[in-house]
């Protein structure tokens, strides 16, 4: 309870006493207030309870109760236009109405009680713009598939980049290495590429990046997809490294289809789910630098962090 509430709100709280119907009726009460915090947040924005509170089937409180959200969690509102004081909220994938009083908008994009950067709030914002329209399956299995992936590139710092496009990162005898955009890491050795943050060796042949490619850009030829995600690394059209990219060959060629965001986090996300949620692997989860002790210190706090970014997703994605 807040304490500027307190006074406000004693009469209802001794009255739900006095009858023996306990907290339900004190909360059903609270739901009932008119003045929205909520009020002015648009779809997208995060919001946080400022106490438990009720999130039900629809706008009022005749509505089944589908879960409580505790004080201090965050949820992403889904319809910035109320119904009786009540707003449409995405609390970690479940969608349900909620009384506006009880929570106050945030600025910018939280996972897991952290404020995003600006730079990872604009890369999180343009997945679900630009990347989940773009992969297979219905939209549900596409937020899902994308939620995933963006935690892991939160996680590992891509998302933290001004241009994850170009990203590649070869890990060598004396440490971990940014190459160059046409260079190529040695065999048996991690290469991470692209918005994704997947491991170019984990994906064994070119024939299955060039299968999922064409699957998801049917009405493109491959040296078309290739030269997109070269634009999109910021290499201008019949430049050397953009040739160098659409005629590229073996392991480079493999990395710069990965490195296309929907190619890439496709073929991801499958190591994602069987190492992170399905399984408990190390590299998952740790505090050994700041990203990753913000948003996967653990496997019960990476799944949270997962389900939160699902919800943003689903508040941005068309």
């Amino acid at each position: 309870m807040r304490a500027q509430d307190t006074g406000r709100w004693l009469p209802l709280l001794v009255a739900a006493v006095m009858s023996g119907c306990g907290p339900e009726l004190a909360a059903e009460g609270w739901e009932q207030n008119s003045q929205a915090v909520i009020s002015g947040a648009i779809r997208g924005a995060t919001v946080r309870a400022l106490e438990g509170v009720n999130l039900r089937s629809g706008a009022g409180t005749s509505y089944g109760v589908l879960l409580t959200v505790p004080a201090g969690q965050t949820a992403i509102v889904m319809d910035p236009v109320a119904s009786g004081g009540f707003y449409k909220v995405n609390y970690q994938g479940t969608v349900g109405w909620t009384h506006g009083d009880y929570w106050t908008v945030l600025q910018g994009l939280w996972v897991n009680g952290y404020a995003l950067t600006s730079t990872q709030a604009q890369w999180v914002k343009w997945i679900a713009t630009y990347s989940v329209p773009k992969l297979l399956g219905d939209r549900e299995a596409r937020l899902t598939v994308a939620s995933r992936v963006a935690w892991w590139s939160l996680k590992e710092g891509v998302l933290g980049l001004s241009n994850p496009f170009v990203y590649s990162n070869c890990n060598t005898a004396s440490g971990d290495t940014r190459i160059e955009p046409l260079a190529t890491c040695a065999p048996g050795w991690a290469w991470q590429v692209g918005l994704s943050g997947v491991q170019v060796p984990n994906i064994r042949t070119l024939a299955q990046a060039q299968s999922t490619s064409a699957s998801i850009h049917k009405s493109l030829t491959e040296a078309q997809v290739l030269g997109a995600t070269a634009n999109q690394a910021g290499f201008a059209t019949g430049s050397a490294t953009y040739n160098g990219v659409v005629n590229s060959t073996g392991d480079l060629r493999k990395s710069w289809l990965l490195r296309n965001h929907a190619v890439g986090i496709t073929l991801q996300e499958p190591f994602v789910t069987s190492d992170c949620i399905n399984g408990s692997i190390s590299w998952c989860y740790g505090t050994g630098w700041e990203e990753t002790s913000r948003y996967a210190p653990n496997r019960t706090e990476a799944l949270e962090s997962i389900r939160e970014l699902k919800a943003i997703l689903d508040g941005f994605a068309p």
